[in-house]
């Protein structure tokens, strides 16, 4: 009996450390999603000369592919339209998910909400 007992105590951890990279990995995955997206849409926004509400809308869909929510992200960039030769900028802040559940961070015990933040930087193409 104090064998069960002891094996019942040590799984939920053991079962944790077992699933450490395979949370790990999601999570920069994810990550990965949040910076190809602002990339692209910074890419688009180059050519029209600004964020439209389609691009945005293109965002928000792949990022909703991976879980994150609409009313979770965060954009800022360049509403208003740009000349050539100007810079379109663009950003992306969302939540992260499961670093919460990381050993790291069990050990510390920090409740802290924690974010991927991405950025990216274009010259307008836009010609007036």
């Amino acid at each position: 009996m104090e064998k069960l007992l002891v094996f019942l105590m040590l799984t939920p951890f053991t079962l944790l450390l077992l699933f450490q990279p395979s949370l790990d990995r999601v999570e920069e995955g994810r990550e990965k999603v949040v910076q190809v997206a602002i990339q692209r849409g910074v890419e688009r926004a180059a050519i029209e000369g600004y964020f439209t509400e389609e691009n945005i809308e293109d965002m928000h869909e792949i990022l909703e592919s991976v879980g994150y929510e609409k009313s979770g992200v965060e954009f800022k960039g360049t509403l208003t339209p740009t000349t050539r030769g100007e810079y379109i900028e663009g950003s992306l802040k969302v939540p992260n998910h499961y670093q919460f559940l990381l050993f790291e961070n069990i050990l510390t015990g920090e409740v802290e909400e924690k974010y991927h933040y991405h950025s990216a930087t274009r010259i307008s193409e836009f010609i007036n």
